[in-house]
Parts: structure tokens; sequence; C-alpha cells
């Protein structure tokens, strides 16, 4: 397993469980995984294994959400935009709606408890370049221009699954329609027809999402360090980093960030130190590095 976490990119739950136990010498079991992610100790995340749409939701800071839960669900009822997004790869759970459920349920089936009742906000919710998105049951089509880059997505995944693409309605038409069921002709139709009123919007029902829940191998790094050197606030003043030294690493930081052409300021500057840090094998989570690009900026 040690050999192998320099070239994977994440882990099943299972393995998970295993490296865990491996790394700390200790049993890890798998309802240990779903105890710390409800609890928000570790980050599971989903890899999608087929297309999957979304909208992209108010992100909440997370102080605001731990003191006031209630903001969670007026926030995400208020869209952030109207864009459909194209999703496929790895995802981290935001655990603020039926994906929190999800782990629950099973966490109590690994435990032999009670099924749990379903609580959360309504929703699916992933966390993606310090964004919340909500995964799409259908899709909205109309005939705007945010929505032509998701009706074509859509029909090229449909036409796929077929061994078709998306040139083959137009070099036999027929033949495309041979290998298509009534509700997927009428899905290809919805998706060409150029008659979409721009304001009224019609929806057409995604496929059942698919996915494999895993941990990200820099997640498990993350989450052995935290356990190996725990907070020692309180505990060694000397070795605390007082104010006037901290403003000092962070005009440092601005520096090196400056020479990199990365603004702090700008939303998405976690993804290029992301890859950085994965190149140099280090693990910090989203929330400690949004938490110290904010400290730079305020410098």
């Amino acid at each position: 397993m040690t050999k192998l976490i320099k070239v994977k990119r994440y882990f099943s739950l299972n393995d998970s469980a295993s490296f865990l136990s491996s790394a700390l010498e200790e049993q890890v079991s798998l309802a240990d995984i779903y105890e710390l992610a409800l609890e928000g100790h570790l980050a599971i995340s989903i890899r999608l294994t087929n297309q999957a749409y979304a909208k992209k939701v108010a992100l909440v800071p997370d102080d605001d959400l731990a003191s006031n839960p209630q903001q969670i669900k007026s926030t995400l009822d208020s869209e952030a935009d109207e864009q459909i997004h194209t999703l496929d790869g790895i995802y981290d759970l935001a655990m603020i709606g039926e994906e929190k459920f999800e782990i629950r349920k099973l966490y109590q089936k690994e435990t032999q408890g009670a099924s749990p009742i379903l609580s959360e906000t309504k929703g699916f919710f992933i966390v993606h370049e310090d964004h919340v998105y909500q995964l799409l049951e259908s899709l909205p089509v109309s005939k705007s221009e945010k929505s032509q880059i998701s009706k074509e997505a859509r029909l090229e995944s449909l036409l796929k699954s077929k061994g078709l693409t998306s040139e083959s309605q137009f070099d036999d038409p027929l033949s495309v329609f041979e290998d298509l069921s009534i509700d997927e002709i009428e899905q290809v139709a919805e998706l060409v027809s150029p008659f979409n009123d721009g304001e009224n919007k019609s929806l057409i029902p995604l496929d059942k999402l698919s996915y494999q829940l895993v941990v990200r191998t820099t997640e498990l790094n993350r989450f052995i360090s935290s356990l190996n050197n725990p907070s020692s606030s309180g505990e060694d003043d000397k070795n605390s980093v007082h104010p006037p030294e901290k403003r000092s690493y962070l005009k440092f930081i601005g520096i090196l960030l400056h020479g990199h052409k990365i603004d702090p300021a700008k939303k998405g500057g976690t993804t290029p130190l992301r890859y950085m840090m994965d190149e140099a094998g280090i693990s910090l989570c989203n929330n400690t590095v949004r938490k110290i690009l904010s400290e730079v900026e305020d410098i």
C-alpha cells in the first residue's frame, strides 16, 4: 500500500480503511470511515462513473454553517447562477444534503443500527473549486445560450451510449432513430429542436446518478498528519507564531504567489496551489488553503 500511495489519486473506502489501519497501527473499520466523515474529520469524495449535470449554489463559510444550520437551506434556495455545468471525475461530498444521508445510512447498515430518517436539505451536493454544486435529476432545456452547452453534452452522451456520435444524425438520421427507444427519441427531439422557447423550459429526465465512494490520497495523508501532529495551541507557546512574525510570513507567501501569477483574491485560486502541493507530496485541506489565501489578501 505504501508504494501504491505514490501513484494513486484515490482509494476505495475499504482500501482507505486498510491504509489507515496500516499507517496508524490500529484497526480502522469501514464504519469508522463513515463516522469520521459524518463528524467532519475526513472528507469522502465521489468518483462519477457517468456524466452528471449540476447547478452552482451559493457557498456559505464553514463557520456560519456550524453556527447556524438553518442558513444552509435559505442560501441554497438562492441559486448562484442559471448555468448548467457538465461534470465528470472526482468531487468532494458537501455533506449538507442527501449525500450526508447516504453516508449516515451506510454507517447505520455497517453498525446494524436503525435506518435514519432523511432530515438534510433536499438535493445531492458536491464541492468543486471553492463552490458548491447541486446535482440535477433532470436537465432543463431552452433556447438560451447557457443551456446550449449542457444540451450538446447530453446529446453526445446519449448517442455515445448507442455507439453513435452527433455527426450520425446528419449522415444517416433514420439509422440513429432505429437504435433509440421511444423515450430516447423524444429526448433527442427536445435537444435538437430549434423551436424551444427561450423563456419556457422543458425538463429531460437524466440517467440515475452512478458513482463510487472514494477518499483522495491527499485527504488520507492530511488526516494521518493531523493525528500525528495535533494542534499544540496553549501547550507550547514558545513554538507559536506571534503576530509580527506571522505578518512577515504572509508577506513572503504573497510575494511567492505573485511570482507564480496567483491572485489570492481570485476565485479558484486554490486549484493551481492544489496541483503544486500534490506534486510536492504536501497535504492541506481546501479550507486551510482558503484560510491562508484570505490572510495573505488582508495583508
